[in-house]
């Protein structure tokens, strides 16, 4: 039975949501807001530390009012998401507009390769959906596979529908080993929690001893590719707004853990504007600094 439930969900609940329009999708958003906040108090626990941790300076009245638009902001993203499976390509060019596309078509023209560096900020889903069909270049995502191999699939299906090619994390050196000759555009999310607290590289982030996975900017120098932040902005409920922030074009001349300062510090300026669109709930610092 357990085997039959992941199927029996999908296309029983979640693909009718999906063709739902946005105003009931909205009008659901805000129940599951007050179940999640009110009634099971999702993370509340992590949501708090990792709010009083990064803003000491705020009064409880201040980190209150962020928690309460985080969780708001959370049940908006898990519906969007659900759309997002069967969302129009007018629809999702509509609502994850890239605001300056000259900046990564420059890199096209000189047949530059590209890693994007991003977070989890308002709705990284749409960022995955929605880029491919705006790029010239190839565009590729690294991912970290579910261990539900049909959700995993499901998710793989709903990204890749518009153009964009997901690779597990474990496959990535090996892709950019063996496709040198495209020109290629790989986003990756790089505000996870590193695996090997040892191994990573360590700097001052929301006012924490924060590591990072030091393998976008060991790729970035082996392969020479430019290295820029996509940072994605809400406009209004539903409505983003992509920006490119360039990092580097000399990977192999910056001194090592250039690039992961320079992406900590856009992910901390754009949090800063709206805190409350960053995913609070992630055990982002569970990890102590070794040494």
């Amino acid at each position: 039975m357990s085997k039959l439930f992941s199927p029996v969900l999908y296309y029983l609940v979640v693909i009718p949501i999906s063709y739902l329009p946005f105003s009931v999708l909205y009008f659901l958003s805000n129940i599951i807001f007050f179940l999640t906040y009110n009634i099971v108090g999702y993370r509340k626990t992590i949501v708090r530390q990792n709010l009083r941790n990064s803003f000491p300076e705020l009064n409880q009245e201040e980190l209150k009012k962020i928690e309460i638009g985080f969780y708001r902001h959370f049940a908006d993203f898990l519906m969007e998401s659900i759309k997002s499976i069967t969302i129009s390509d007018k629809a999702i060019r509509e609502r994850c507009a890239i605001i300056n596309p000259e900046v990564p078509d420059k890199y096209f023209r000189e047949k530059k390769s590209l890693i994007v560096l991003c977070g989890h900020y308002n709705n990284w889903e749409y960022y995955a959906v929605g880029l491919a069909q705006q790029m010239q270049q190839k565009t590729k995502a690294a991912y970290k596979p579910l261990k539900n191999k049909f959700f995993n699939k499901v998710l793989l299906k709903s990204r890749e529908r518009f153009g964009i090619k997901m690779l597990s994390m474990r496959d990535v050196p090996r892709y950019f080993a063996g496709n040198g000759h495209e020109t290629t555009m790989t986003i990756m999310v790089n505000d996870q929690s590193p695996q090997n607290p040892r191994t990573a590289h360590w700097n001052t982030f929301l006012n924490q001893d924060t590591g990072w996975m030091k393998g976008a900017e060991k790729l970035a120098a082996k392969y020479d590719q430019s290295v820029l932040f996509g940072c994605i902005r809400k406009k209004k409920r539903g409505f983003y707004e992509v920006t490119f922030y360039p990092i580097t074009d000399n990977p192999k001349e910056v001194p090592e853990g250039f690039v992961l300062d320079k992406h900590a510090e856009y992910l901390e300026m754009v949090i800063a504007e709206n805190p409350q669109y960053w995913l609070w709930s992630h055990r982002r610092w569970k990890h102590k600094k070794p040494f």
